[in-house]
């Protein structure tokens, strides 16, 4: 996701101190002046020997806006001529298991075809904003942990969302959605909570919050942003059948596409 303004700007900035420069530690203001004239801002400042400033109150001070992506840390800045779209994201989503790797299995169900169908669900949902999506695997192959986050960083996605369903052998009334991370994978933490918060408003499924999975193989070895959605219980018959209606299906879905747009600034 690198691109380069669409303007060129030639400034003219200088620095002219407030206050004599403070002892360690502390912030010393200083003024920005433009061309002569002092822009208006109230968040520049000296603090051990590095100069501050807001890049967003300068970028207003000259009658700029900026758009701010979170999933590739890019500020973008623009005069209004142009204005930065989805169509330069890309997603990875990972229909968990796949093959001989079926997953839980109920009534005849498999997990690895339910994870499929909610994954080019939450694909057509992704692309209708714009978004390029890659799919680990668009069919029932089998496929190991370790390639799943290779194709993602292969594609250079700037999210992975690893979508599963879950089921519990002590809990035979267990309901609800959760969201996992790896809690040192930049970025991972706000995903998981952003995509749990638009999935359970899609769904009104029950909120089992997001958690930190630092053992689980998908999230450790991700180079991006990365999630592992739970989206329900197939161990719960009223669940699993939820599960296995396209409308809920599609609920999913677009609970996936509002998250990775909320976390993308959208």
């Amino acid at each position: 996701m690198k691109r380069l303004l669409p303007f060129a700007l030639t400034l003219s900035l200088s620095l002219l101190l407030m206050v004599t420069a403070a002892g360690s530690g502390q912030r010393t203001p200083v003024t920005v002046v433009l061309n002569g004239e002092a822009l208006p801002l109230d968040s520049a400042y000296i603090e051990n020997g590095r100069t501050m400033a807001s890049l967003r109150s300068i970028a207003e001070a000259l009658g700029l806006t900026v758009t701010w992506n979170q999933a590739s840390q890019t500020a973008y800045l623009s005069d209004g001529s142009w204005q930065p779209t989805f169509q330069d994201v890309t997603v990875a989503l990972d229909p968990g298991h796949g093959g001989s790797s079926t997953g839980a299995q109920y009534n005849g169900i498999r997990e690895s075809d339910l994870n499929l169908a909610i994954a080019r669900e939450a694909a057509d949902a992704l692309r209708a904003h714009g978004i390029h999506v890659v799919l680990t695997r668009d069919s029932d192959a089998g496929i190991s942990l370790y390639r799943r986050t290779a194709l993602a960083a292969e594609a250079g996605a700037d999210l992975f969302i690893s979508i599963h369903c879950n089921a519990s052998d002590t809990d035979p009334e267990a309901t609800g959605i959760y969201t996992a991370y790896h809690p040192d994978v930049r970025g991972s933490r706000s995903l998981a909570a952003t995509l749990q918060g638009a999935l359970v408003a899609a769904t009104g499924a029950a909120d089992t919050g997001s958690w930190s999975r630092p053992n689980l193989a998908v999230l450790r070895t991700a180079k991006m942003p990365a999630a592992l959605v739970e989206c329900g219980y197939m161990s719960t018959p009223e669940e699993l059948e939820r599960l296995l209606q396209p409308d809920y299906q599609e609920q999913l879905a677009q609970g996936i596409a509002l998250g990775v747009l909320t976390y993308l600034g959208g």
